[in-house]
């Protein structure tokens, strides 16, 4: 028997209908992947920075509108400043933003090292934890987020396991910032950043230490400063 053109035609246009109605049935029961990725964390600890991550400008003194005030900066703004994201991941009993208040405090120096201790306190009503290395930014007075070197230091009592805060509690990590210190001309830190646990927007603090005498609490972090944090430890 013989196949006529029309016969021909026709097969052609079912087997069309066919495959597209079997890569429709393959769209539904095979979702392609969506486009949205999370956004990338900042690393555990940060070396010198690159060119390409210094902004332009940074080493002269503003000409523009003041930055925005170090107190109005937004959720967003706060996480973009961070060089380093917290060692721990955040789990429902990890103490976070709106949990605990957090300062700078005591001071020493020697050979060109500076010392203190970040404070967090439990301001909330429920007992949270702490634990790991917190990630850590800065923001300077000029408004450029600060290029810190960041690299793990070293815990007092040798705890680096969680530490539980009822509320009232207090734990702390130790501070070393040295190498590249931020003179008199250049810009220097106004604002810490501190994520508790990986993922959470960190915790504003200013840079200046809560307990020292007006002349003595300046933290003479500048661009390009070598910051070491140590692991939480509780407060005595």
């Amino acid at each position: 028997m013989t196949t006529g053109p029309r016969c021909v035609l026709a097969a052609v246009v079912l087997g069309a209908a066919l495959a597209l109605s079997a890569c429709q049935a393959s769209d539904v029961d095979q979702p392609a992947e969506t486009a949205v990725r999370s956004p990338t964390q900042p690393p555990l600890t940060a070396g010198a920075p690159s060119e390409s991550e210094i902004s332009p400008g940074w080493d002269e003194a503003p000409d523009g509108p003041a930055p925005t005030p170090d107190a109005e900066l937004p959720d967003a703004a706060l996480t973009a400043l961070l060089r380093t994201r917290g060692s721990s991941t955040a789990g429902a009993e990890s103490c976070g933003p709106a949990d605990v208040a957090a300062r700078l405090s005591g001071v020493d120096a020697a050979l060109g090292h500076r010392y203190t201790s970040l404070v967090v306190r439990n301001t909330s009503s429920r007992t949270c934890v702490v634990e790991g290395v917190p990630g850590v930014g800065t923001r300077g007075d000029r408004g450029h987020r600060l290029m810190l070197t960041v690299e793990r230091g070293t815990s007092a009592s040798g705890s680096t396991g969680p530490v539980r805060l009822r509320p009232g509690g207090e734990a702390q990590a130790l501070v070393e910032w040295t190498g590249d210190l931020a003179g008199h001309d250049a810009e220097r830190a106004s604002l810490f950043v501190v994520q508790l646990a990986s993922g959470q927007v960190p915790v504003r603090l200013p840079a200046r230490i809560a307990d020292a005498p007006a002349g003595e609490s300046v933290v003479d972090v500048g661009m390009f400063t070598t910051v070491r944090l140590g692991p939480f430890q509780p407060r005595s």
